[in-house]
């Protein structure tokens, strides 16, 4: 059976080239139009059947390690929430997909500081809750109200007031209103819907309460990198890496 790295090889785009290439190791070259780099990007991957991928020598055309640029701990490029398997042709066609898109985010990061919006889920366990959270909304028509609760506008989705659920994530207070502003017709006029009546119910009482694991969850993960004592690489734009940096360091000034 090939490995991930022969099937890899065998269907290497036309934006990269290849430079070395063994049975658990690929060292190459990406080059794409615009792109920022003028030599390119040359990278290195590795293992089997789930290949991984960084730069050649890391913090040589991007951060060596930077969460917002989805850069981890190790030097690896996140290339999204689960590594894909490599077993066939198709596999290695969907991997260098996903390394494409990475790429691009990069090129945009580079230039602008920030990440293209809707290309990413959250770091580390976050990640789960975001996907399920997406998921949820767009199951309620919900896409662009739970999009903007998440940037941190007001939003029924993150009021802890309205006690939409208990300690396990289950609905409670059903003869309250229906957050959303439900509307149903009663004699002869339209009334607020109680929360008991919505036929949506247990859906954006789970998309809350995913929402809320989400947010402890991505704060878990911050504190664990503040933790760490990783440096920012001050490539982006209000990245909680710098603010606590800022901070510290104002914290030490007035001391």
């Amino acid at each position: 059976m090939k490995s991930a790295l022969d099937l890899l090889g065998a269907r290497v785009p036309a934006w990269f080239s290849i430079e070395q290439l063994a049975r658990e190791t690929l060292v190459g070259r990406v080059r794409l139009t615009k792109s920022p780099w003028t030599e390119g990007l040359q990278l290195y991957i590795f293992g089997d059947p789930k290949p991984k991928v960084r730069e050649m020598v890391p913090g040589t055309g991007l951060p060596a390690r930077c969460p917002e640029r989805h850069i981890q701990f190790d030097r690896t490029f996140c290339l999204g929430l689960r590594y894909l398997t490599v077993r066939s042709a198709s596999d290695a066609d969907n991997w260098w997909t996903q390394l494409h898109q990475f790429i691009r985010c990069q090129m945009v990061a580079e230039r602008t500081r920030v990440w293209p919006p809707n290309q990413a889920l959250d770091h580390g366990d976050a990640g789960k809750h975001h996907e399920k959270a997406l998921k949820l909304a767009n199951e309620a028509g919900l896409d662009d109200e739970y999009a903007a609760a998440r940037l941190g506008e007001p939003s029924w989705i993150t009021d802890p007031t309205l006690h939409l659920f208990d300690k396990k994530g289950q609905p409670i207070n059903g003869r309250a209103l229906c957050p959303r502003g439900c509307l149903r017709r009663a004699r002869g006029r339209k009334v607020r819907t109680l929360r008991a009546d919505c036929d949506k119910r247990a859906n954006i009482v789970e998309l809350a309460h995913t929402e809320k694991k989400r947010r402890v969850a991505l704060e878990d993960y911050w504190q664990h990198v503040f933790a760490e004592g990783v440096k920012c690489c001050r490539t982006m734009r209000g990245c909680r890496l710098a603010e606590h940096e800022d901070q510290a360091a104002k914290d030490d000034r007035s001391s």
